[in-house]
């Protein structure tokens, strides 16, 4: 019976984003930041929050990543002088990230 309730926790997840657009989960993310800090909650409101800021910003990096695949950059042909579209992969531009 537990495994039909942890089943049902990623659909829930994914309801509670859809829709949601990167800026609206940032801004949501930084208000349960804020309140982490600023606000004085009890321990199981610090969890609650906690976990709830760890989702966020798991949405917002999976928004990220998903939009980084879909950038291009346009890369000179050193020969040729011509330039062409290339996938931007944020290592070899901006190097690793720690």
């Amino acid at each position: 019976m537990a495994q039909k309730k942890e089943a049902a926790k990623p659909a829930m997840a994914n309801q509670e984003f859809e829709g949601l657009k990167f800026e609206q989960g940032l801004e949501k993310l930084e208000d349960i930041l804020e309140s982490l800090e600023n606000e004085e909650l009890s321990l199981e409101e610090s969890i609650n929050n906690y976990e709830t800021g760890v989702k966020y910003y798991n949405f917002c990096k999976e928004k990220l990543d998903a939009l980084e695949k879909k950038i291009e950059i346009l890369v000179k042909n050193n020969a040729t002088g011509e330039c062409a579209p290339a996938p931007y992969k944020r290592d070899e531009i901006e190097g690793p990230r720690d």
